[in-house]
């Protein structure tokens, strides 16, 4: 039987032809189109409480920053500040920096770092509290020290920021837990939130005269609140194991990587002449390791939610590319050898990022510079 159709269809089917029309499209995760943060690194990935001497406790931490105005000015141009929060040991209760509204707007946090805590002790978390880690900034070769001028008549009076870093507090421990705790073996983990501003470091120094390095610092912070409400910005999570007293493997280390290759050939990393690519040429992208990809993967005993053992294994490694221009085939491969395809712009300056993590916390990466050009 033919069912009558309703005389609004030839309508609604124009009406649901022209909203297809007008859907957003959206760049792929790969492309670098504005700024962006890649990554958060901590060095090491994994630390332990006061007391325990099987990993530091203490971690650096460093960003990667992408920009597509690095092409043309590979100088910081991105402002990066660090706030961590601290867990409280046997509190369930998540840390303010994983909530919903601070996620939204986590600029808010800055007022909740205690001012003086942020001057005598630099990186040092605070259990259950948001603490302030460090800032830096941000170019194409890296990121580096915040050295800002505390008197802006005075060229003698510069000041160099706390450089970011993590440090469990002292009275840090996991007494709060019974012997048969998962926690005791999986561990927890500490919190850093990445926020960085397009903005040159010399624009976090003091508008007038500050007394001395802490007031500078507490300048520098409300610089940094002004310019983040008006410059483009992005927040970035970085979790940082602490490891339990009864962790089952050794402490983790950050995987490595020290290049990338197209199409077989090396390509060369930002500072020198850019490597010729030709245009509209698509190519394999192949990440270049330092050593064998089986002796430089680690090994360790994957745990169960209740902490109970599963298997021993080799970590597996996931490999993520991203450019300024041109198109990624993949968003990640998962294995040295396994081509990612890209295909080349018809013209101009491109940086290409690969970034590996071995999914336990540990990351590096590298970047190259390439130019399409007959």
């Amino acid at each position: 039987m033919i069912r009558n159709v309703p005389r609004c269809a030839p309508a609604a089917l124009a009406a649901l032809a022209a909203l297809a029309a007008c859907t957003p499209k959206f760049d792929p995760a790969s492309s670098v189109r504005e700024l962006r943060v890649l990554a958060v690194r901590a060095e090491p990935p994994e630390i332990a409480p006061p007391g325990d001497p099987s990993a530091p406790g203490t971690a650096a931490l460093d960003t990667l920053v992408a920009l597509p105005a690095f092409v043309v000015d590979p100088s910081p141009q991105v402002v990066v500040l660090h706030l961590a929060c601290t867990p409280d040991p046997g509190n369930p209760t998540s840390t303010a920096c994983v909530q919903f509204q601070t996620l939204s707007d986590p600029a808010q946090l800055l007022g909740g770092v205690d001012p003086a805590s942020a001057c005598a002790a630099p990186g040092t978390g605070k259990r259950g509290a948001i603490s302030f880690g460090g800032v830096e900034a941000c170019g194409l070769a890296g990121c580096g020290p915040v050295t800002v001028r505390r008197d802006p008549a005075d060229p003698a009076s510069d000041v160099t920021l706390p450089a970011p870093r993590y440090l469990l507090p002292a009275d840090f421990s996991f007494d709060a837990y019974p012997a048969s705790a998962p926690e005791r073996v999986l561990g927890l983990e500490a919190d850093d939130l990445a926020l960085a501003v397009q903005a040159t470091p010399a624009e976090l120094a003091p508008l007038a005269a500050a007394a001395d390095a802490c007031a500078t610092l507490a300048a520098a912070g409300a610089r940094f609140e002004t310019l983040w409400s008006s410059r483009p910005h992005v927040v970035s999570l970085k979790r940082i194991q602490i490891r339990g007293p009864a962790a089952p493997s050794p402490p983790n280390h950050n995987p490595a990587v020290s290049g990338i290759t197209l199409g077989g050939a090396a390509l060369t990393p930002p500072g020198g002449s850019p490597a010729r690519i030709a245009p509209g040429k698509v190519a394999d992208l192949l990440p270049v390791l330092p050593g064998d990809f089986a002796a430089l993967r680690e090994t360790y005993v994957r745990s169960d939610s209740s902490g109970a053992p599963i298997e021993t294994r080799q970590e597996d490694w996931s490999f993520s590319w991203f450019a300024t221009a041109g198109d990624i085939d993949l968003l990640h491969t998962t294995d040295p050898s396994e081509a990612d395809a890209y295909t080349a712009p018809a013209s101009g300056r491109v940086l290409l990022w690969s970034v590996v993590r071995d999914l336990r916390g540990g990351v590096a990466w590298t970047v190259a510079d390439a130019e399409a050009a007959p």
